[in-house]
């Protein structure tokens, strides 16, 4: 004996609902129902939806009759789309009109597979459009009634607007897309799930590759092991944060990442975020270098500073004390004028020492801080020095200009001094050269100066190191030259080969009128 039409009607009110009934299985995406569920709706194909309370339902409902293609709605669901029976039409293709036209022809074929026979139940989501013109996403659950010799007679359903979940998946599966991180769906082993397009750009890896292999084969050798260990932590339902560790490129390169993981214990899953920061990395390894250059400029200068303390003394106490102790002496036996053959001979002798103690206190003065740097500009400081050197070391050295230009601000133009006199000077030690030129270029944004020899040379290619370009005397040095130039912005070329000379270039950026530079 067939259910009563109440029983039967609740049975299917649940499955519209979304709730599968005991005797009701899924297989294959497919609802199964026996055959005395299905029977009720047979004895009767011309159910009433108002007699059945359709109006009172959770889910709104609709029929449609598989043998003429016309439907019906419940009185709920045309409130809800909008229309009224005068404006609703009745047929199949004054409804597949009103379904969007990227979505008409996949539900239209479904209706074909009902009516054949190929499929007993579905589940489809598609836009329609309501009364006001608008298009709505829609989920429509169907089931198949069939007649008393098992042919498919209805396909009645369920309708729930579901635009505001799509819109809000759509925005989900949006953010998910155009994130910038890396960010994926994993199981237990580390096998990638899902990922987003970030994981491409980042590695270079299609797809495919990336989720056809394990996570951990895409990590640095060096890393490998605790990313392994995270893995595992998360299977224990801990969490992973900010893990940085090396990932391998497609290209052959390394990506630094930082990987933040929570398991999801119920499905066994990780939901996992990795940012690339690898520009960090190299920002951080970058601020590192700096500050070793830093120490040892901060080294060089004191040994610097050392140095012109020591040669002030030993040029005070080897000449200027020598000098006055002489001229002492002198003025000492003019005390006694009766053990003195010639005063006057005495007294001409303390002058000339005096004399030569003074000129010995100019030039020492002059070394330390030449006023014609200040007086009459760097040129003439450069052509001073240029001329002291060629009498103290006898080395042939000019001095030549190119053009005029404004004089550098006075920390500059002191800085400048200083290097070419420390050039002069490593030549005069290591170069082995017989000549020297120095010549100043000026240019509307750079004062340049070249300091050139002609001695032995050396292979700048073979420098590995900064302390390769440091002084062993405790000289200023071409390394602390090279920092302080860096410091404000400066530049320095050093063109050399083994047994052809020197050429080193040292370029002070030009400042604005009144403009304050510091040098360290």
């Amino acid at each position: 004996m067939a259910p009563n039409k109440d029983t039967t009607w609740r049975r299917f009110r649940r499955f519209l609902a979304g709730r599968l009934l005991a005797d009701i299985r899924v297989t294959e995406g497919e609802v199964e129902a026996p055959q005395h569920f299905l029977h009720g709706f047979a004895l009767d194909p011309t159910l009433d939806f108002h007699s059945l309370g359709i109006r009172d339902f959770n889910d709104v409902a609709w029929s449609l009759d598989l043998k003429t293609l016309e439907f019906r709605l419940s009185t709920r669901l045309m409130d809800l789309v909008g229309y009224t029976p005068d404006s609703l039409g009745s047929s199949m293709d004054w409804l597949l009109q009103q379904i969007h036209n990227d979505d008409r022809a996949r539900i239209q074929g479904a209706v074909t597979e009902v009516r054949n026979g190929d499929r007993r139940a579905s589940d489809q989501e598609f836009r329609i459009r309501f009364s006001d013109g608008s298009f709505h996403w829609v989920n429509v659950r169907a089931l198949t009634v069939d007649d008393k010799r098992g042919r498919p007679l209805l396909l009645l359903g369920s309708f729930a607007d579901v635009t505001n979940q799509m819109h809000a998946e759509e925005e989900r599966d949006r953010l998910f897309n155009l994130s910038v991180d890396m960010l994926a769906v994993g199981d237990y082993e580390g096998n990638l799930q899902q990922l987003n397009p970030a994981w491409v750009r980042v590695l270079g890896w299609s797809r495919d590759d990336l989720m056809s292999r394990p996570l951990p084969e895409f990590v640095f050798e060096d890393d490998l092991e605790v990313v392994q260990a995270a893995i595992s932590r998360l299977a224990e339902g801990e969490t992973v944060d900010s893990l940085e560790s090396r990932y391998k490129c497609r290209d052959g390169s390394l990506k630094w990442l930082s990987l933040s993981a929570f398991p999801y214990s119920e499905r066994r899953l990780t939901f996992s975020v990795l940012r690339d920061i690898t520009g960090k990395k190299a920002a951080e390894d970058q601020l590192l270098e700096y500050q070793a250059r830093l120490r040892n400029l901060t080294s060089q200068l004191s040994m610097v500073e050392d140095r012109q303390r020591r040669v002030l003394a030993e040029a005070i106490h080897d000449g200027l004390a020598q000098q006055l102790f002489g001229i002492r002496a002198k003025v000492t036996l003019l005390k006694y004028p009766d053990k003195i053959d010639d005063p006057a001979q005495v007294v001409q002798e303390a002058l000339d020492i005096l004399d030569d103690t003074m000129a010995d206190a100019r030039t020492l003065s002059f070394e330390l801080f030449p006023p014609v740097l200040h007086e009459v500009g760097l040129v003439a400081a450069l052509e001073w020095l240029a001329n002291q050197f060629r009498q103290r070391t006898g080395l042939a050295c000019v001095m030549e200009e190119d053009g005029q230009g404004t004089e550098l601000p006075a920390d500059l133009r002191n800085m400048a001094f200083q290097t070419v006199r420390e050039l002069l000077s490593n030549i005069y030690k290591h170069a082995n050269a017989d000549n020297v030129r120095i010549f100043v270029s000026h240019d509307p944004e750079f004062l340049t100066i070249l300091a050139e020899d002609d001695g032995d040379g050396f292979d700048v290619s073979s420098w590995q190191s900064d302390r390769d370009l440091m002084d062993e005397t405790g000289g200023f040095g071409l390394f602390s030259i090279r920092e302080r130039l860096r410091a404000i912005d400066g530049r320095l070329v050093i063109d050399s080969t083994p047994g052809q000379g020197c050429r080193v270039f040292v370029s002070f950026p030009r400042t604005s009128e009144g403009e304050q530079t510091s040098i360290l």
